[in-house]
């Protein structure tokens, strides 16, 4: 069974993989929420009032995407991979540090962490395809552009 669903998700074109990890981020965020509403603890950090809303798109939906992107999955999985660590403790230690960045709480901790799985995936991923960054880079944009609006205009 696992081997089955190992082909499907490798056997994904690019498009679809960054739809799968926006996908089952959101699966993440929801079953972090449920959790954390049971201790009664915010996973929703919430955003500044003092930024416009274009800085606010620049800082949220952009610039931190690339950065973190950068840092977490390039900068991380690339210096650990050159430490001779192997590629699933690479991935491991990248979403610890990336999580480590988002310690508001320990809800937001373990669903930041889950988070860095999947753009750590992605990236691996899309190091054989020749689009590493890229990949984690446009789910983290797009996941975090529809939170912006949901949170921004919807809520």
């Amino acid at each position: 069974m696992i081997s089955k669903i190992k082909n499907i998700v490798f056997g994904l074109k690019p498009w679809e993989l960054i739809l799968l990890v926006i996908l089952l981020n959101f699966l993440n965020n929801y079953m972090f929420s449920v959790i954390s509403n049971l201790f009664n603890i915010s996973l929703n950090k919430g955003f500044n009032d003092h930024y416009t809303i274009k800085e606010k798109i620049v800082l949220f939906v952009l610039a931190a995407p690339l950065i973190e992107t950068l840092l977490f999955q390039y900068g991380a999985i690339e210096i650990f991979k050159s430490l001779k660590i192997k590629l699933r403790h690479c991935c491991l230690l990248s979403a610890f540090v990336f999580a480590s960045f988002h310690l508001y709480n320990v809800f937001y901790f373990l669903y930041a962490f889950a988070g860095g799985l999947l753009f750590a995936f992605l990236y691996v991923k899309g190091k054989n395809q020749k689009n590493a960054i890229l990949l984690p880079l446009v789910a983290h944009i797009i996941y975090n552009g529809i939170v912006f609006i949901s949170k921004s205009y919807l809520v």
